[in-house]
């Protein structure tokens, strides 16, 4: 799909932009491709660990769609949503996320339970296109710094 090769252009850019932060860059976009928000995280940046760029793809993108929901859209991000954001993602009721690089075995939107999924009554299609080059970033990234 042309969306997930522009994304990867847009990527590599956003994170020779940011040579200090996480290198996480996410996308909110319509179902017909037309991109809506971006963002990058900004966790190190700020030092609060909830500027996940998921979350401010979100809230960018709920600023210019003026509503509660983005269930017309789809998240596209270079790392498999956390809890967190796997939280954010199923209030917003994103109905598709597509990732590249899966998360920790427990740490991602892949590992919630049937049960909460239930409560809520939404969950994602959830896609993984693994793309070894974003998991070298992260993997550079956090050698590095810890």
């Amino acid at each position: 799909m042309e969306a997930f090769e522009s994304f990867l252009e847009r990527y590599q850019k956003a994170i020779s932009s940011h040579p200090e932060e996480i290198p996480s860059y996410s996308e909110i976009i319509t179902r017909d491709g037309n991109l809506v928000s971006a963002a990058f995280n900004s966790v190190e940046q700020t030092l609060n660990p909830t500027k996940h760029s998921e979350i401010l793809a979100m809230e960018e993108a709920l600023s210019k769609t003026e509503g509660r929901y983005l269930s017309n859209h789809i998240l596209i991000t270079a790392l498999e949503p956390c809890l967190l954001c796997a939280g954010a993602i199923l209030r917003v009721k994103i109905p598709e996320v597509v990732y590249f690089v899966p998360a920790k075995p427990g740490e991602g939107i892949s590992s919630y339970t049937t049960e909460s999924i239930y409560l809520l009554n939404h969950f994602p299609k959830c896609t993984l296109i693994p793309k070894s080059h974003i998991k070298f970033e992260f993997l550079s990234f956090f050698k590095e710094k810890r």
